[in-house]
């Protein structure tokens, strides 16, 4: 909808993740499942106080007349800007005052003490190649080297994926890793151990104990699913993970795939990805007891939707996705507003360390 002289775009600036939500919610589509569904994550695990000065805290988004424009949120030091449309379709001209009024807002909360400056940002490249020359106008600051991550998000609507569990040859399993289960715990740490050792960057490298943990907090949503190899002796051995998340009223996310390399070129990232999409896409929502204080009495809350992100660079992994129906390049096809997939980045400022 054309903006009028009457009808300026104005910013909005919300106290808790809550209120956030409840404001955005009604304009869930694939390209908000980072914005939304982080936010919901954290009123879900930490919850809805206000933030106190100096946390990095921050729910922002810009209107115009009862449209939702774009967001800014943060709930570590990185900022993520999300818009409902597909960015290929907002011109320069719309884009730039906009813009500038999260970058005015941003700079102002950081510089009073408000809000801790940020280590990077991250969305849509024409997003953030919209963002960092305004912010650096006002601040003097400018992102710090190369992109810390150049990736492509795509996502894989319910018409578009074979909603049956992939076949598997015999002594061969996938199943969610349930709450208690310390023998499965034990395993998925040191899986996830070795995942984080495949990224590169000083931030890469985790304890197991580290690992533990991290996989103990998706444990206890139900996120993660393991790829299970049994000989004939009965011995079991876990060749990968997929981690889901994200969840919202329509969408969610494919947040990790990860085999080991002794098992690679087998078929198991795909099928580890196509039983958590077929999950998602079947089971009642994980979420509905949050969503139903945000959203109005009745709303729909069927996931019909996944997405997922996968490096520009990892044409392997594109692939792979493609073949379970998710819209990379390879399979790509055309929307209302865009392609089936978006180009993204993230973006360091100083003081970052990298992943």
């Amino acid at each position: 909808m054309a903006a009028t002289s009457g009808d300026e775009p104005r910013l909005v600036r919300y106290d808790t993740p809550s209120a956030f939500l409840r404001a955005a919610l009604p304009f869930d589509t694939w390209h908000m499942n980072i914005a939304l569904g982080t936010s919901l994550q954290f009123f879900v695990e930490v919850g809805d106080a206000k933030a106190q000065p100096g946390q990095p805290r921050l729910w922002v988004a810009v209107w115009t007349g009862d449209e939702l424009d774009i967001v800014l949120v943060r709930t570590s030091t990185m900022v993520t800007l999300c818009t409902p449309k597909h960015s290929s379709s907002l011109s320069p001209e719309w884009l730039a005052p906009r813009m500038k009024l999260l970058a005015n807002s941003l700079h102002s909360l950081i510089s009073s003490g408000a809000q801790p400056a940020m280590t990077s940002v991250t969305g849509a490249t024409l997003l953030t190649s919209a963002f960092t020359p305004l912010y650096a106008a006002i601040s003097g600051i400018s992102p710090d080297g190369p992109a810390i991550l150049d990736t492509l998000h795509t996502h894989c609507p319910r018409d578009r994926v074979n909603l049956h569990p992939p076949p598997l040859p015999e002594g061969h399993a996938i199943y969610v890793v349930e709450p208690g289960d310390t023998n499965a715990l034990s395993h998925l740490a040191k899986l996830v151990q070795e995942f984080r050792a495949h990224h590169s960057g000083p931030g890469a490298y985790i304890t197991l104990e580290q690992a533990a943990q991290y996989a103990e907090v998706g444990i206890r949503f139900r996120e993660f699913m393991v790829y299970s190899i049994r000989d004939a002796e009965g011995k079991e051995e876990y060749a990968g993970y997929v981690r889901d998340g994200r969840i919202i009223s329509k969408h969610a996310a494919i947040r990790n795939v990860f085999t080991l390399p002794s098992y690679r070129r087998q078929g198991i990232a795909q099928a580890l990805t196509q039983a958590a999409v077929v999950r998602l896409l079947s089971e009642p929502n994980r979420m509905n007891h949050v969503l139903a204080k945000l959203l109005p009495a009745g709303a729909e809350t069927a996931i019909d939707d996944a997405q997922i992100f996968a490096e520009k660079s990892n044409l392997s992994a594109q692939g792979i996705y493609s073949r379970v129906g998710y819209g990379f390049p390879v399979g790509e096809w055309d929307e209302e507003d865009g392609k089936s997939w978006e180009d993204c980045v993230e973006l360091g400022y100083p003081g970052n360390t990298g992943h």
